[in-house]
């Protein structure tokens, strides 16, 4: 009985969860899963719509191996995440289309299922840990730059399991043509002897004091080995730090 009370309160807010992310034209997060059913790096694409039956439409993510990694049929997770609510429900690509944002303007899109097996998605994560105060480094690469062009330097100024704020002392001109863009990212963690590699794609660009910006970067897994590594690493660094707090409030350290 318990469960049948509890459904119809998940499918709402899926629903208002679901508004509330189009309204703000935020992401969803989607979690890919191979026909023995292994779970895929996730990726974090834009709400684009949703139809009367409620098949949602996502905007198809950039990059031709990730856009080809989800043909018609491929069953998918789909988070939503919203202030402290987050929820997820079970889906699949249906099609591959075009999704007209205005009269102007249309775009890749892919089309999924209505969402199946709501449920709440809270899980354990590392939080997102201020580091302007320890000196982290980041150096950033690009594809299309020469191999023996310098690595760009970077100052991280806040870490999570699933991205990074990083500052930077160049023009906002110049920093916006960053934005949408990907990066090999080596984060020199303290303490570590080797940095941790991590393909990153800049989504926010804010300007920030002493004539720097920074930037909001996002994690792009390329293998599901890496994201559980990169996570890991993450989470046990900023458990380390905040253990180290709590004992110098406490004067024991």
């Amino acid at each position: 009985m318990a469960h049948h009370r509890l459904r119809p309160n998940l499918d709402h807010s899926w629903r208002a969860t679901l508004d509330i992310v189009m309204a703000h034209n935020g992401p969803a997060e989607v979690v890919p899963f191979t026909a023995s059913g292994e779970a895929m790096p996730h990726l974090r694409v834009r709400v684009l719509g949703v139809e009367d039956d409620g098949s949602i439409y996502l905007e198809r993510p950039g990059g031709t191996s990730r856009a080809d990694g989800l043909p018609p049929g491929t069953p998918v997770e789909i988070y939503l995440i919203h202030a402290a609510t987050r929820i997820k429900g079970r889906s699949a690509v249906l099609e591959r289309c075009r999704f007209r944002l205005n009269a102007r303007t249309e775009i890749d899109a892919l089309r999924f299922s209505p969402v199946t097996a709501i449920a709440s998605a809270q899980r354990r994560a590392c939080f997102r840990l201020p580091t302007a105060g320890m000196s982290m480094l980041v150096q950033l690469r690009h594809a299309a730059w020469p191999e023996d062009q310098a690595p760009l330097k970077a100052k991280v100024a806040d870490l999570s399991d699933r991205g990074m704020g990083i500052t930077l002392p160049v023009p906002l001109t110049l920093a916006q043509k960053m934005k949408d863009c990907d990066f090999d990212a080596a984060i020199c963690l303290p303490d570590e002897a080797e940095p941790l590699t991590v393909p990153i794609r800049v989504v926010r660009v804010f300007e920030t004091a002493y004539r720097t910006v920074t930037l909001g970067c996002q994690f792009e897994f390329v293998s599901l080995t890496q994201q559980r590594h990169v996570e890991r690493a993450i989470q046990q660094f900023s458990v380390a730090q905040q253990r180290q707090q709590l004992r110098r409030t406490r004067g024991a350290g």
